[in-house]
Order: structure tokens, then C-alpha cells, then sequence
């Protein structure tokens, strides 16, 4: 509640000063506060983003140690036995791909946005709900401190007419909101 002073019948110079101060309201305010803010790898951040290693680790370019995490499945990534790219008219599914694990301090629902022309043909399932499940697109997986969930990849251009050298996806933007 906002106390207000208010002065009646003290002749105009009293009422003037009562007006000046009377009501302890202010327009602004602008302190200036320490605060340290550092980037840290996708492997050290509060998100950490990091590959899951293991058979499928050929995808993951950037591990999130020491940068930034990046999937490649392009040309621009060959497999040491000479895939570079994912099947036209087929589902291509990659377990394991990667881990997201909440570094933070407080509970978050982590979801995933995608960009790009072919977009709504790959999904990310985290552990548990790969292939038949929700997909982090559709459902956000809840991570309490601590936690972590392995997320998998799947990719389907059945029926969409794509082939060699076409594109799929962009970006893909990792959110995770406080509960």
C-alpha cells in the first residue's frame, strides 16, 4: 500500500513543500550493479550440450567440447566407409546422437525449434520416446538439476519428392525455460 501526506488549510507555502515531498513515489531509477557473465562451451554451459560418443559420434562435429555442438549429416561429412548424406524416400534413424544435460540450478522444460525448408522431416526424440514418441518439437522434456536425457535423430523423406544435394534443415534452436 502507498501512503500519501497530504497537508489542508496551512496556507500555500505549506502546501507547496507537502506537494514536493508528499508522496514518496518515483519516475526512474538507475543503479549500476557487479555482474560477471561468461560464455562457456556447450559442454560446460548450464545446458551442456555434448556428444554421446559411441557408434553414431561420426555425425557429431563439434563434440560441445571446446565449441560449439554441430550434427552434420551432409556431404560435408563423409563416414570414414563413404556415406555423405541421408537415403531419398526412406526414414533414417540415429541413436545416441547427443546428451543435453541441466547444469543449472532449478528444474527447466527443454524443446527444440527447427528452421529450414524440409524442416518438419527430422525430429529429435530424447530418451524413451524415440520413433513412436513425442518428439522435443512437440513435447518438451522436463530436467531437474543434474539431469540429463541422450537425444536420437530421425529423418524422413518418404514421399517428398527430395533428393540428392537437397537440403532438410537449417537450425535447430535448444530452449529450456525455468519451471
Amino acid at each position: 500500500m502507498q501512503r500519501r501526506k497530504f497537508v489542508i488549510g496551512m496556507g500555500a507555502l505549506a502546501s507547496g513543500t507537502a506537494a514536493a515531498v508528499g508522496s514518496g513515489a518515483f519516475s526512474s531509477v538507475t543503479a549500476s550493479r557487479d555482474v560477471d557473465v561468461e560464455v562457456a562451451d556447450d559442454a560446460s554451459a548450464y545446458l551442456r550440450l555434448e556428444g554421446a560418443g559411441g557408434a553414431n559420434s561420426e555425425y557429431v562435429t563439434g563434440d560441445g567440447n571446446g565449441g560449439t555442438l554441430t550434427i552434420d549429416l551432409s556431404s560435408n561429412n563423409p563416414t570414414d566407409a563413404g556415406g555423405d548424406g541421408v537415403n531419398p524416400d526412406a526414414i533414417t534413424e540415429i541413436d545416441d546422437l547427443f546428451v543435453i544435460e541441466n547444469q543449472g540450478t532449478q528444474e527447466v522444460d527443454v524443446d527444440f525449434s527447427k528452421t529450414g525448408d524440409n524442416a518438419s522431416r527430422v525430429s529429435f526424440y530424447p530418451d524413451g520416446e524415440a520413433y513412436d514418441g513425442d518428439s522435443l518439437a512437440t513435447s518438451p522434456v522436463t530436467l531437474g538439476p543434474g539431469e540429463s536425457t541422450t537425444v536420437s535423430v530421425e529423418v524422413d523423406t518418404e514421399g517428398s519428392g527430395l533428393g540428392d544435394g537437397d537440403e532438410l534443415l537449417d537450425s535447430v534452436t535448444v530452449s529450456a525455460t525455468a519451471n
